[in-house]
């Protein structure tokens, strides 16, 4: 496993409460790299964090705090002054959580006053005034009034998501971040911020580092669909069983459970849970998401167009502008598809997302492909990470007879994202360019990274009939072709 892929399922565990498993991993994997020289300093620091982490997970502070003063010990001179603070911060926590007010404080002393934050004054001055020390007086001065700060910023980032101005809201919550921690519901904002802004990786990190903190139920209808749109069906279903234990008289874990189910192929079931969820909490937009997701997954169309309407009309987000604009083009209303996808992209110019989704829409019509294109083009100009853009290029180079341009452009932006959905749709390209063996070969990548790509997997499958002997002069050869067509018609 890659070091950031190790750091990222330890977090994921802990979140989900099985510490064991993630002190099982964090042994298996972090301890053998934190002596290898082989890796940078920065690096093994991240995974001395994960393996402390995953002890504390079990209540075993003080093997953390060993494990961590170890390798700072080992390491602080290829450590930046940085890295050696956060380490010392860790330290202090795990002082705390050990009840040495003294070596807690002793050790937040190291850090130099410009640098210290919030959260560390005020660490410090709840240790001076247990100690007696006469500084107490001095370090209270600069700890912060919490839970008004914190309720006062949450209001004023609501407020910036609410207009859809993510980035302004995400600028505000790296300020705040920067004085300090902060709390787990500014922390499940900023996680809000970036899965609306197309930053799932960041945002997946943000939403476990909530939960972790408390926060588990803020902005969770959001943490289910960023685990469904990267089909990890597994992790929305701890999510949901997770939230349902914390309270089954909440909406929020209903939501997660329906997604979760439509990812399964329960439809039918999915729709039962989403309509629950709305029972509990009539007026949740998630409640409504859930139920499109599983209207889509029934092949209903109309119905999903609907249902996200009616989440979009309680509370309009760059997903469910997406997700309406997804349905309405499936149910051929495409005029209706276009004023929701310009809308959007008038709410939140220039983004790279907004300008894909209004060029996938027009790549509907033949008549406004070139302008589709150029829109398309302008978004991975802007972003080449933005994989909606990729994909629809694709499609629309594929619906106009150029697989090789498809095939180019994939083959480009195919190693900046590594998904099983891209893979996958590198694989189909390839087999329209009757390329098979490298066709196998991506749709087995995206099956490696999800096993539940159930178009990897049907491609795979396609792939293989279609290399058995003679297959090319099977009287069926053309409509083997037909579902991937079908797949990038379905794109745009």
């Amino acid at each position: 496993m890659s070091l950031l892929a190790v750091v990222d399922e330890i977090t994921e565990l802990i979140a989900c409460d099985l510490g064991e498993a993630a002190l099982s991993l964090a042994e298996l994997e972090c301890r053998p790299r934190l002596a290898d020289p082989a890796y940078p300093a920065a690096e093994r620091l991240c995974l001395a964090r994960a393996l402390a982490s995953s002890l504390r997970a079990v209540s075993q502070h003080r093997a953390a705090l060993r494990a961590t003063a170890d390798f700072v010990s080992a390491a602080r001179g290829q450590l930046a002054p940085a890295d050696v603070e956060a380490a010392a911060r860790d330290m202090a926590d795990m002082r705390w959580a050990l009840g040495e007010a003294d070596l807690c404080l002793a050790q937040l002393r190291q850090i130099p006053r410009a640098h210290r934050t919030r959260r560390d004054w005020a660490r410090m001055a709840r240790c001076a005034d247990a100690l007696g020390c006469a500084d107490a007086a001095e370090l209270r001065a600069h700890a912060p009034p919490p839970a008004s700060e914190a309720a006062a910023a949450a209001a004023r980032v609501t407020a910036l998501m609410q207009r859809l101005d993510y980035g302004a809201a995400a600028a505000e919550l790296s300020r705040l971040a920067r004085r300090g921690p902060g709390s787990p519901r500014l922390v499940a904002l900023l996680a809000a911020c970036r899965f609306h802004l197309g930053d799932d990786r960041a945002a997946r990190g943000l939403f476990a580092r909530a939960a972790a903190g408390g926060a588990l139920f803020d902005e969770a209808g959001a943490h289910a669909a960023l685990l469904m749109r990267a089909g990890d069906r597994l992790a929305v279903y701890a999510l949901g069983r997770r939230l349902l234990r914390a309270d089954a008289g909440r909406a929020e874990g209903w939501v997660a459970m329906a997604r979760f189910l439509a990812m399964a192929g329960r439809a039918q079931d999915a729709l039962a849970v989403a309509w629950k969820a709305q029972a509990l909490a009539p007026r949740l937009a998630d409640a409504f998401l859930a139920e499109g997701a599983a209207q889509m997954a029934a092949g209903n169309a109309g119905d999903a167009a609907a249902a996200l309407l009616r989440a979009h009309a309680l509370a309009p987000s760059a997903f469910s502008y997406a997700e309406a604009v997804a349905a309405l083009v499936r149910a051929e209303r495409l005029k209706d598809a276009f004023v929701y996808a310009r809308e959007l992209a008038e709410l939140m110019p220039g983004h790279p997302a907004a300008l894909a989704l209004v060029g996938s829409v027009l790549a509907h019509s033949p008549e406004s492909a070139a302008k589709a294109e150029a829109l398309l083009a302008a978004a991975l100009a802007a972003d080449r990470r933005c994989a909606a853009a990729v994909d629809a290029l694709a499609a629309l180079f594929v619906a106009g007879g150029r697989v090789s341009d498809a095939r180019a452009l994939l083959e480009a932006h195919l190693p900046e994202l590594p998904t099983d959905a891209m893979y996958a749709r590198y694989a189909d390209v390839l087999t329209l360019a009757n390329d098979l063996p490298a066709a196998a070969a991506n749709y087995a990548a995206a099956l490696d990274l999800n096993q539940d790509n159930q178009r990897a997997r049907a491609g795979y499958e396609r792939v293989g009939r279609l290399m058995q002997p003679g297959a090319e002069n099977d009287d069926d050869d053309d409509d083997e072709q037909l579902p991937i067509e079908s797949d990038f018609s379905d794109a745009l």
